[in-house]
């Protein structure tokens, strides 16, 4: 009986063991037949009949009962669905112009989408890069986002999903169910209506968070009765479409297009389901493209944009590559949509960088003023047009301790402001440099602006009470810990402030 050794005459039978194992010791000539045979065997069982009997043919062919799962096949994975089958583009025979490949990208993305050139640019750049996704150290993921439906997100990842290889457009997909499609087909993932895929499961977008680098682009689960702990791969480009933002830890690993209706006169041509319209001879071009060009492309070292992030560097870097290696105008392009994009991106950005950003143009028109009490900053923050804090509280607008609330977390905290008889709780313009320095790094006009007039004015620190002297009338009076001085009738309290109330 095969595997049925038994040690001594105790009959001690050995550790059951793989299948494998049992097959490695069957001579070539048998092996093949063997398997054929167990398998078989188990297979004609009735679910009940291979359920009583499942451990006793483990036993007597000396394998685990794993094994035996894993050989037979299920009813039901007979009857429901389908097979996954992706099919890679077959590369154009001949070798492809970087730089015309690219050209014809744009023009042929043009023709079925409305988007400015930058855009435009990022996609066909984008497109490219998920034919080297497999070879890459960085997987950016590619977003369209709008603030409403029917601005052409699902126009423009079906135009995608044309361009990459292996496109499967996903909905309603389990943690389990993505990441087993990618490690057994490495296909780019299509994902539509995302926004409501991510509210109803964090644990999905924890997998597509993880499969930005590729060193954490690996879940660990249990297979099998045994508990088998198995690696999985989460890695594989990634294209998204919804309304609204992105949750910002994918935000922040993706090319975001931001999306707009159409004008009327704004003409595009409609994309047919059921034409190929020059999508597939565009594909085999970006792989054979890709197939000559794809270890010059993975060993540049592109020039980076000082006012990228570092993040933001390691989103683009893979399509610098791309647009470096094409030459022409591509690399100026590249990096040109890079800076339009991430703009827009900082500008619909976390809620609490936008607030510094207005904070510094606030302070940059009145650089002589060094001592900005609470209420006045408030006032200020919420009478700026197209701003958010005006929307705040149902309509009311930010107030000071949501303010104190938000600068707390850039450890900023209020003093207090002595006018007169009053005592606000206020900020002092130099304690914001730094933080500007360090998260608004475009623009240095308010950190200079603050060292010049804290040259200018004298001011002075004692202990946790701010002092000056000259022209600004604010000296030390009753002074207490973390408190400011300010004379309330001093020119300085009025002159040039009075319409927003700065001191």
């Amino acid at each position: 009986m095969a595997g049925s050794d038994k040690a001594g005459g105790g009959g001690i039978m050995k550790a059951p063991l793989p299948i494998e194992e049992i097959l490695r010791g069957i001579s070539a000539n048998d092996m093949q037949p063997a398997a054929d045979e167990l398998q078989e065997r188990v297979n004609a069982l009735s679910e009940i009949e291979y359920e009583q009997k499942r451990k006793e043919l483990a036993a007597e062919y000396n394998v685990r009962i794993s094994a035996l799962d894993r050989l037979r096949k299920k009813p039901e994975a007979q009857k429901q669905g389908k097979v996954l089958k992706l099919e890679d583009p077959i590369p154009a025979p001949d070798p492809q112009d970087g730089r015309r490949l690219l050209d014809d990208l744009t023009a042929q993305i043009g023709r079925f989408i409305a988007a400015d050139a930058s855009s435009i640019d990022a996609m066909a750049l984008w497109a490219v890069f998920a034919h080297i996704a497999d070879r890459a150290a960085v997987c950016p993921n590619l977003a369209f986002v709008s603030a409403t439906k029917a601005c052409g997100k699902s126009t423009a990842l079906d135009v995608v999903s044309r361009l990459v290889p292996r496109a499967i457009n996903i909905a309603n997909i389990t943690p389990a169910a993505l990441f087993r499609v990618i490690e057994a087909a490495h296909p780019s993932l299509i994902i539509d209506e995302a926004d409501t895929m991510f509210r109803q499961n964090e644990e999905l977008r924890c997998l597509l968070n993880a499969g930005f680098t590729r060193s954490a682009a690996q879940v660990l689960r249990t297979v099998g009765d045994d508990y088998e702990p198995r690696m999985f791969t989460v890695w594989a480009p990634k294209a998204f479409a919804l309304i609204g933002r992105l949750p910002d830890t994918l935000e922040s690993r993706s090319v975001v297009i931001h999306m707009r209706r159409r004008l009327p006169d704004e003409e595009i041509e409609r994309l047919r389901a059921d034409q190929d319209q020059g999508f597939s001879q565009l594909q085999s071009r970006i792989s054979r493209f890709v197939l000559d060009n794809v270890k010059a492309i993975l060993n540049d070292e592109p020039e980076l944009p000082e006012v990228l992030t570092d993040r933001q560097a390691d989103v683009w870097r893979e399509l610098f590559r791309i647009a470096d290696i094409a030459g022409g105008g591509w690399p100026d392009r590249a990096r040109r949509a890079a800076l339009e994009l991430c703009a827009k991106s900082d500008d619909d950005g976390d809620l609490s960088i936008r607030l510094l950003a207005d904070l510094q143009t606030i302070f940059a028109e009145l650089p002589e003023r060094h001592m900005w009490p609470s209420q006045t900053i408030v006032d200020a923050l919420n009478g700026l047009e197209e701003a958010p804090w005006a929307e705040m509280n149902n309509s009311k607008g930010l107030t000071t301790n949501r303010l104190a609330r938000m600068l707390q977390r850039f450890e900023i905290h209020t003093k207090t402001v002595r006018t007169g008889n009053r005592t606000p709780k206020g900020y002092t313009a130099a304690s914001f440099a730094d933080i500007f320095a360090r998260y608004l790094p475009n623009n240095r006009n308010t950190q200079q602006n603050s060292d010049n007039s804290l040259q200018n004015s004298n001011i002075k620190c004692c202990g946790n009470v701010f002092v000056a002297d000259g022209n600004r009338n604010i000296h030390e009076k009753g002074c207490d810990d973390d408190s400011m001085a300010i004379d309330e009738g001093s020119p300085a309290g009025t002159a040039g402030g009075d319409e927003l109330g700065i001191f």
